[in-house]
């Protein structure tokens, strides 16, 4: 199973749409996933939906932090989350792709900085794999903006993710040794960004209960679509769920 980059996204952007301070809430939802990976078909995902917003300390989803510096306008926080991004051969149908090493998920530390203004919010976040298991480092930079109607509310984002040659060698480089095993080319990933577009829409079925749905869509930079572990140009990610905000 290879759990989309994209999932991080619509995951984060669900609880990312300026909770008040003390707000919880539980859910479970479905992710529809497509593989970028040869050899995974499309298949879905069940996941939990997690929010809390303290004075300082929050979960959003995949990731907690501790906001050092807080204000109406800025949030400065620590941050630790969860790279759920891994390759397992087992799991694969393309004989060739059954041949190479697995790659496997990853811890992350780093920091987030949001600044909200009217107009919306910019995000900027930069994180290192805590376990050197790639050994890479990531980010964003991003902009959303919630729209609220009554009992809906939608949030559109914008934004590039941008992964290290070590983050991308890891996940999408094919190694001397794996290449003669399997029959693929040998390849060694560089840097990338990676453009996206995400649409979260939250809709208060009752005070308590909240349906919510959410995409991203990203497109694939040449040095992950090159990739001989790599069968496509882009990538999709869909999700609905419901959730009880406490």
């Amino acid at each position: 199973m290879n759990i989309k980059k994209n999932l991080l996204i619509v995951a984060a952007l669900f609880s990312a749409s300026s909770a008040m301070a003390g707000e919880f809430s539980l859910g479970a939802g479905a992710v529809y996933n497509e593989s970028a990976y040869k050899g995974y078909n499309e298949n879905v995902l069940a996941i939990p939906l997690i929010s809390y917003e303290g004075d300082n300390f929050y979960v959003r989803q995949f990731t907690a932090g501790w906001a050092f510096w807080k204000d109406s306008k800025n949030e400065l926080s620590l941050t630790a989350s969860w790279m759920p991004l891994h390759f397992d051969p087992d799991d694969n149908d393309d004989h060739a792709m059954a041949q190479l090493d697995e790659r496997k998920a990853s811890a992350m530390l780093g920091g987030a900085y949001y600044r909200h203004e009217k107009w919306g919010s910019l995000k900027f976040a930069v994180a290192a794999d805590a376990m050197d298991e790639s050994g890479g480092v990531v980010g964003e930079i991003s902009y959303f903006k919630p729209i609220r109607m009554d009992k809906l509310t939608l949030i559109p984002s914008i934004g590039v993710l941008y992964y290290d040659e070590s983050f991308n060698d890891y996940y999408y480089g094919v190694s001397g040794k794996e290449s003669r095993r399997s029959g693929l080319d040998q390849y060694t990933a560089g840097d990338s960004w990676n453009p996206y577009v995400a649409l979260v829409a939250k809709y208060h079925l009752t005070d308590n209960l909240i349906l919510n749905a959410s995409a991203a869509y990203t497109v694939l930079p040449d040095d992950v679509k090159n990739s001989p572990m790599i069968d496509r140009q882009d990538s999709l990610a869909l999700m609905t769920g419901l959730s009880w905000r406490f």
